[in-house]
């Protein structure tokens, strides 16, 4: 009898044994495909298996541009056997950019794309995750002093002069200041950007006639953020400039709502950035005159291609030049989807 009890019991916990490795298997394919769903991979492609796992991690993954990059970036991935995923920061979250990094560095993913802004720390975690194996491709804003391997966008050199060509042209006898809204941590000296718009509002002034250039940080994660620089910016005692220079799309789209609140259209000239809805909606009733766009399809298939580069040839470009668009009243129409 005790033998049939022994047997019994050992047959129960072999049955308790089967039954918790099928729950940890089931618990394990829901937290799989739960990653793989917030990466926007579809059912069908569920069932494929990837070779890479790569991260993007941006400002704010609520943004349409960030969205509109990550979507062709995605797409790119899958063609070439590997799964991307979105990180952004958000306000209601407690982690930064180089939280994201030291996250991706520990969970040894296969590439990191990264927007870069020159906050405090990032440099160095591109030094640590490239150090460890995995590589870094910068998109938008460059790291140049860093590791990583590649960077997919306009360099600050090209990008001031498309800049300053346009704030030249909005110039006019009523013009006394220009404020450029940078969106990245960086000295003033360094930043080419700055000094193309500086150098082309110098030419068309000429030496008889004196404008004021200045530049303001604007780190808009939020477009709470953003608000708050814009309102005190419409609000100081002098006034906005004449001519604002907006380079990112959360910016443009505050400038734009506080020009239309404060009703100061026609007073201040807005160049802005990127084509959302509202900012196209804008340029096609000439409440802003023109916004500049980098080809978001082409900083999310580059970045790709930096990546799979890497890992099947041993190398990648360092550098790879995305088109920048210039929209106004009179080509808006061709950015309709």
């Amino acid at each position: 009898m005790k033998k049939k009890r022994k047997i019994g019991k050992e047959i129960w916990l072999m049955l308790l044994a089967a039954f918790i490795a099928v729950l940890f298997f089931l618990l394990m394919t829901s937290y799989y495909r739960n990653i793989m769903k917030k990466a926007g991979v579809s059912a069908n492609e569920m069932n494929q298996i990837y070779q890479y796992q790569y991260e993007m991690i941006v400002d704010s993954r609520n943004i349409t541009f960030w969205q509109d990059v990550y979507k062709n970036a995605q797409k790119e991935a899958l063609e070439h056997g590997a799964v991307l995923e979105l990180r952004g920061v958000e306000n209601s979250e407690d982690y930064d950019k180089a939280d994201y990094m030291d996250m991706s560095i520990a969970a040894q993913v296969d590439g990191i794309i990264l927007e870069y802004n020159g906050e405090e720390g990032l440099q160095e975690k591109i030094d640590e995750a490239v150090g460890k194996g995995i590589p870094v491709v910068t998109i938008v804003n460059d790291a140049p002093r860093s590791m990583r391997q590649s960077f997919v966008g306009i360099n600050d050199y090209q990008l001031g002069q498309v800049y300053g060509a346009e704030v030249a042209n909005l110039m006019d006898a009523n013009t006394s200041r220009v404020l450029v809204l940078l969106n990245r941590e960086q000295e003033l000296g360094q930043n080419q950007l700055y000094a193309q718009i500086y150098s082309a509002v110098e030419a068309k002034a000429g030496s008889d006639r004196k404008i004021k250039i200045q530049s303001q940080n604007v780190m808009s994660r939020s477009q709470f953020d953003a608000e708050e620089v814009i309102r005190d910016i419409f609000q100081s005692e002098e006034g906005p400039p004449e001519i604002l220079v907006c380079l990112d799309e959360v910016t443009t789209e505050c400038a734009y709502q506080a020009m239309i609140d404060y009703n100061m259209v026609g007073e201040v000239k807005i160049i802005g950035y990127y084509i959302s809805k509202t900012i196209v909606d804008a340029v096609s009733k000439g409440l802003l005159p023109v916004t500049l766009s980098m080809d978001v399809e082409q900083i999310g298939t580059y970045s790709i291609e930096a990546l799979t580069e890497y890992w099947e040839v041993g190398r990648s470009n360092s550098y790879y030049t995305v088109d920048l668009q210039v929209i106004t009243r009179e080509n808006w129409k061709q950015q309709e989807n």
